[in-house]
């Protein structure tokens, strides 16, 4: 009888630590998911919701093998967790790169590269302006698509087909590399209309340098060209809304593959 506390506390401590190893993947998917992982939300929140989301989770995914976790076999399963978390955010994160890229671009064609804000204590630079136009337009669409429970779904779903102690999949990462061209193509090709103009624009500007050499082009030129600019995002505005979802479908199907690929259902 004086051993009944005992057992029920082992009982209860092992099944705590079940929770463990979705917690080390829920966390590492929070750390590069889109919006999860802004610099707005902190790592305390970022872990309390890790921790909320274990525990909704918990019941409803399958059963953990028994490891314990100090044990060689129960570190590299947390090491596992931890790079699945790492591979499904990254997979996630890809969609945002793409209209990073994008910023990244227009803001060099609009000579706008500079204009970020930098602190030299702390080592921090903001994203550039343009970007930052477009971070706002993803992130009401991310929310209006729910693409919050979406990347619920999917973690939901990487524990049905990548069950915590299966192993990582050469498949899976082979993927990801193949998603990396897949990015750069896409915001290429999103923003080869304004690079196409600004090239125009800019080779008008050096005709005219050629005709009127006393014309002061640099004083005219820098703000006509970022009229010129601001006016092609203005147009070209209400077809990212559209490139957004035809991107978001395409990168849940690319995620499919990655899941499928572990060939556990």
């Amino acid at each position: 009888m004086p051993n009944d506390p005992l057992m029920h506390a082992g009982h209860y401590l092992q099944s705590l630590l079940a929770y463990w190893w979705p917690f080390c993947r829920i966390m590492a998917v929070f750390s590069l998911a889109p919006m999860f992982s802004h610099k707005a939300i902190s790592v305390r929140v970022r872990i309390l919701l890790a921790l909320a989301l274990t525990l909704v989770l918990g019941a409803a995914l399958p059963t953990p093998p028994t490891l314990d976790p100090l044990s060689l076999a129960g570190m590299l399963a947390t090491i596992e967790q931890i790079a699945m978390g790492l591979l499904l955010g990254l997979a996630l994160l890809l969609v945002f790169t793409v209209f990073t890229l994008i910023g990244d671009v227009v803001s060099t064609q609009l000579g706008l590269s500079m204009a970020v804000f930098n602190d030299p204590m702390n080592g921090v630079s903001s994203a550039s302006i343009i970007y930052q136009l477009y971070f706002i337009l993803l992130a009401l669409l991310f929310f209006a698509v729910d693409g919050h429970l979406v990347t619920v779904s999917i973690i939901y779903q990487s524990f049905v087909y990548w069950p915590i102690g299966s192993g990582l999949f050469y498949d899976g990462l082979q993927t990801i590399a193949w998603s990396m061209a897949w990015v750069i193509s896409a915001a290429l090709l999103i923003a080869l209309p304004i690079v196409f103009c600004m090239t125009l624009v800019q080779f008008c500007f050096g005709l005219l340098n050629r005709i009127s050499p006393a014309m002061n082009l640099f004083s005219l030129g820098f703000p006509m060209a970022i009229l010129a600019g601001l006016s092609l995002i203005y147009l070209t505005l209400p077809n990212l809304a559209e490139a957004y979802l035809h991107l978001t479908r395409d990168l849940l199907d690319k995620i499919g593959v990655l899941l499928r690929s572990g060939g556990h259902v």
